[in-house]
């Protein structure tokens, strides 16, 4: 596939912005609600603000971390927020009534990943080298760890039912209500982010030394994806698994996981951004990706005219967050701005 270069952007191809909004720092979080008209944004001072995903609007903010918050997800069902930061804690806020956050105890100084499982039944927090379970009322469900190091993600099963959380050594796979250790996928290497595809058949990492580990899950089988200029922290598979996109640099190498998987093939190169990328997210068929120099791309790895659209911040991208119905994309960046982009134009 050729490369798409820098100068090459054209005005037809950027995206109609329909509202920006500023927050009081660095974007650390985003998260739609179900309905798609809230989003969540997490800062580094430790805020969480909830914006109408109509207009902007401040619908609730909340002093909800000292020293800073670090993530935030919406429940997939109901209006309530998870968020997690670094006074050690995770807190569950009910949207629309007066009852104060519950609090989830933590196991060191950041809670630095949380996720709900697919269904919303549960919520998984990591915090240092343990990972914790819960109700969505905040009743404890499990604790696991402690981790050979600090764990560095923590991804669903599809069905919910177990979580895999990554550290320096591999990635071990958990019986979500039992708490029972289920599987250790070893690699004696620094695995910086996990996911797992929505088909079940693979779990990645992205690692320290600039390369991608996948585990077939099916045959236990592990295969290394190197020659990346940097170390690669986003990954993102599609919703059906067939293509995982990994940063590690300027550029996006997008794999085919179809048929025989990636072993032995090019990867698809995706060449636009011009300082590295940080975000990457998958809606349907298309692939969004936020970088360094501020630059969103709206991408469609399997064609050859794979970009289809780019919008510009003034500062480096931080978090990315696709709409439930896939219309448009929310963007947050390190200076504060959240961008809400129309991509209703450029898809299907």
């Amino acid at each position: 596939m050729p490369r798409v270069r820098p100068t090459q952007l054209s005005p037809r191809e950027q995206l109609p912005r329909r509202w920006q909004a500023r927050v009081d720092d660095y974007v650390t979080g985003l998260s739609f609600s179900s309905d798609g008209g809230s989003l969540a944004v997490a800062t580094a001072s430790g805020s969480v603000a909830v914006l109408d995903a109509g207009g902007g609007g401040i619908q609730h903010a909340f002093a909800a971390h000292a020293h800073g918050a670090m993530n935030v997800a919406f429940h997939p069902r109901r209006p309530l927020l998870a968020s997690g930061g670094q006074d050690g804690v995770a807190r569950l806020w009910q949207l629309g009534g007066d009852a104060a956050p519950i609090e989830l105890s933590g196991d060191a100084q950041w809670v630095e990943h949380l996720a709900w499982s697919p269904d919303g039944d549960l919520l998984v927090t990591a915090s240092g080298r343990h990972a914790r379970v819960w109700k969505p009322g905040g009743v404890a469900v499990t604790r696991v760890g402690p981790h050979a190091s600090t764990i560095s993600g923590v991804a669903w099963s599809r069905g919910g039912d177990r979580f895999a959380a990554s550290c320096y050594g591999g990635v071990s796979i958990w019986s979500a209500r039992a708490g029972k250790l289920l599987r250790t996928l070893e690699w004696k290497g620094s695995l910086l982010s996990v996911a797992w595809s929505p088909s079940g058949n693979y779990v990645a990492c992205g690692c320290q030394d600039a390369s991608v580990h996948f585990w077939r899950l099916t045959t236990g089988e592990d295969s290394q994806m190197s020659g990346y200029p940097q170390k690669v922290e986003a990954l993102a598979f599609d919703a059906r698994g067939d293509w995982l996109a990994t940063g590690g640099g300027v550029d996006i190498a997008v794999w085919d996981l179809r048929g025989p998987g990636p072993e032995g093939r090019e990867p698809v190169q995706l060449s636009t951004h011009r300082k590295p990328v940080r975000a990457l997210a998958f809606a349907r068929t298309a692939l969004a990706s936020g970088g360094d120099d501020g630059l969103v791309c709206l991408w469609r790895p399997s064609r050859s005219d794979a970009r289809l659209a780019f919008a510009l911040h003034d500062a480096g991208i931080s978090r990315l967050a696709w709409h439930p119905d896939g219309s448009c994309i929310a963007v947050g960046d390190a200076d504060g701005t959240v961008a809400l982009w129309d991509l209703q134009s450029f898809l299907p």
